[in-house]
């Protein structure tokens, strides 16, 4: 009869045996246990993988991304009119600039564009508005930025962009059947660019401004939906909708350049 020990001892004697004899067998027959080496190898990949995500941060934004755009002008379309083919108006800001221009190069090009702003919206400045201040604070009573404890925001002239914009749609479109493609627009903005600047720069793209201090009107978009295209009148006063195949457009009523696309920078 053994006791406990004794059966542990002969126990472990057996498992030496067995490794011993494991590891004679290798060496004559020329074969290497990778087993330890891969347990090594698996280690170290989690330990990479585990150190490399530990340092990124991941945020998701509802954005579409435009396709790489053409590095000159793009040449028109030959089956298209000048006031049917899409602009590819582009807003690029920087920290300290804003550049209107076109890819089609109908509204401007990169090396000339547009329009070029700088920021605006220092302390004591004229505002109707947060958007208009780089504190994001209008005293309403003075119309002037005022101090606050927020770090400041890059702030540009949103209303001579809108009035850019403007002008534009008016003098190609007005009165005319605008197509839906001529609504789009590309916003560069990279990463470090405020979301109260994204805001205002879209706010500035999608309809007419009002006039400074007075009150915002209703702005109609295009829409293709099926129903108000069998509709007898093409507009849709109640949800502020128009059919773009029948309604005449009107700058001062409906959208300027309101389907913004988002880009990260230039290619």
């Amino acid at each position: 009869m053994f006791t406990a020990h004794q059966v542990r001892a002969r126990a472990r004697l057996a498992v030496k045996r067995r490794e011993d004899n494991l590891e004679q067998e290798e060496i004559e027959g020329g074969e290497i246990n990778l087993i330890p080496y891969l347990d090594i190898v698996t280690n170290l990949m989690l330990f990479l993988l585990a150190s490399v995500t530990a340092v990124i941060l991941l945020g998701q934004i509802n954005t579409t991304l435009p396709d790489k755009g053409p590095p000159g002008v793009a040449p028109a379309q030959p089956t298209e009119t000048p006031d049917e083919q899409p602009l590819k108006m582009v807003v690029s800001v920087t920290k300290d600039k804003l550049l209107l221009w076109s890819f089609s190069g109908l509204e401007g090009t990169l090396k000339e564009p547009k329009l070029v702003l700088d920021r605006i919206g220092r302390v004591g400045e004229s505002c109707d508005g947060n958007y208009m201040c780089e504190s994001e604070n209008c005293d309403g009573r003075t119309q002037k930025c005022a101090p606050s404890s927020d770090p400041p925001t890059p702030v540009f002239d949103y209303r001579r962009l809108n009035a850019e914009l403007y002008d534009i749609a008016k003098r190609r479109y007005t009165g005319k059947k605008r197509k839906a493609q001529t609504y789009q627009s590309i916003l560069m903005a990279d990463d470090l660019t405020p979301y109260a600047t994204i805001i205002a720069l879209m706010s500035a793209m999608r309809c007419k401004m009002p006039a400074f201090g007075a009150v915002p009107v209703n702005c109609y978009l295009p829409t293709e939906d099926p129903n108000l295209k069998k509709a007898p009148n093409p507009v849709d006063a109640a949800d502020a909708l128009y059919d773009t195949d029948r309604a005449d457009y009107d700058p001062d009523k409906m959208a300027l350049f309101h389907d913004v696309l988002f880009s990260s920078g230039f290619q």
